[in-house]
């Protein structure tokens, strides 16, 4: 016996449901799309959809997808972001309302598709709203026997959940962003101490160097001239004294070097080059992929912010090379010039698509390229990415020296 359509409807209801509490649960990003996206599916037995989430700007970035595995590899980067425009998808959020079209064909917001995505002959959209604030959109398409306005109900009400979770997510990211954050300043503060009782015993040797070992030294030189003074002396003892004199000298120098050095902070002592050095010989022992560093030009000052700023984009960069770009090896390079320091990470890989490299600043991801910008950019700098000329992904940033 075929049960009734309010009877599947109710069904659908309860469904509805149990999956909420289920999305609701979830903390990342990625599961409560992938997730949201697939119960969305099932519940109106469509063959694909999407999940598209506002940028800030006229753009919507593409998060999730199902139902679709495009020919072109670079399909999906190229046509990630989808403009915010009168079209059958654009409508939902321009309007703020769902969209519902089993003809798409011949529907009057239809403005065509890009080559290789996959005929659409029925899509029913539904805006993903936080109170009054629409945030982006779930679309789903190609159900055989067309959408009911059943179905569009019952998925307004489920994108009405899924928001929430949506939101929760990022407010989840955001919570995790400041633990780490606060991780990292309990970390640097744990090594300003260190540095604090390192620069304490460095200032204490530098001093018992100075008031002990230089003083004997000094001490020595004179006695050794006083002798050279005297009666004089066979030329033997003379030639051995006056090589003893010069050591002296010698031995002198060398030691208020060495007091120099141990009276600089750790920083200034160590420098940039070094802690890149020790950076890229541990990627290199703890990853597959061949790790190098060139410095080049005369050493220039550089604030401490702006060497720490150096310091975290290489880190970061060369953490995205081993986790992402699937290079072989990664080239960085510290080039000290007149008023300025570049320091570039090149590496083999696989690159980036020219939509990322265009739209990163505004996309809802790629947060570490956002950052880096920004702080170099602050400390009156500029910062450059693009692909490099044969293969892989180059990222320059420019500092300007401390005067």
């Amino acid at each position: 016996m075929q049960e009734s359509p309010a009877t599947a409807f109710r069904q659908q209801l309860e469904s509805l449901y149990s999956i909420s509490i289920e999305i609701a649960r979830l903390h990342e990003m990625q599961q409560v799309l992938d997730r949201a996206l697939g119960y969305c599916l099932d519940l109106t037995q469509s063959a694909f959809g999407f999940i598209g989430l506002l940028n800030g700007r006229e753009q919507m970035d593409v998060a999730a997808i199902k139902g679709f595995e495009p020919l072109d590899p670079n399909f999906y980067d190229n046509f990630r972001l989808i403009p915010v425009r009168p079209s059958v998808f654009g409508v939902v959020i321009t309007n703020e309302r769902s969209k519902l079209s089993n003809d798409v064909l011949h529907d009057p917001d239809r403005v065509g598709q890009p080559r290789g995505h996959p005929p659409v002959r029925t899509f029913l959209g539904v805006p993903l709203q936080v109170g009054e604030r629409v945030i982006g959109m779930i679309g789903v398409a190609n159900k055989l026997s067309g959408y009911t306005t059943d179905e569009e109900r019952l998925l307004s009400t489920f994108a009405n959940q899924v928001a929430v979770a949506i939101e929760n997510a990022h407010l989840y990211e955001d919570q995790q962003r400041m633990i780490d954050e606060l991780e990292q300043l309990h970390r640097d503060l744990s090594e300003a101490e260190r540095e604090q009782v390192l620069q304490k015993e460095r200032e204490r040797i530098a001093a018992e160097l100075h008031d002990r070992i230089e003083q004997a030294i000094f001490t020595l030189g004179l006695k050794v001239n006083a002798i050279l003074e005297r009666e004089p002396v066979t030329d033997p003892i003379a030639a051995d004294l006056g090589e003893v004199r010069q050591l002296a000298i010698h031995t002198s120098e060398a030691v208020r070097e060495a007091i120099f050095a141990l009276s600089l902070p750790r920083a200034a002592a160590a420098g940039l080059p070094s802690e890149l050095r020790r950076l890229v010989r541990a990627t290199g022992e703890a990853e597959a992929v061949e790790a190098d560093l060139v410095v080049s030009g005369k050493p220039v000052g550089l604030s401490p912010e702006s060497a720490h700023t150096l310091f975290i984009l290489a880190r970061e960069a060369l953490a995205n090379v081993t986790r992402h770009a699937r290079a072989k090896r990664v080239l960085v390079s510290l080039r000290y010039s007149d008023g300025h320091v570049d320091l570039v990470i090149q590496d083999d890989g696989v690159g980036a698509s020219d939509q990322i490299l265009h739209n990163y600043q505004e996309s809802s991801t790629h947060f570490g390229l956002k950052r880096s910008r920004r702080q170099v950019e602050a400390l009156g700098g500029t910062f450059e990415v693009h692909n490099g000329e044969e293969s892989g992904l180059a990222i320059r940033a420019r500092l300007p020296a401390r005067a």
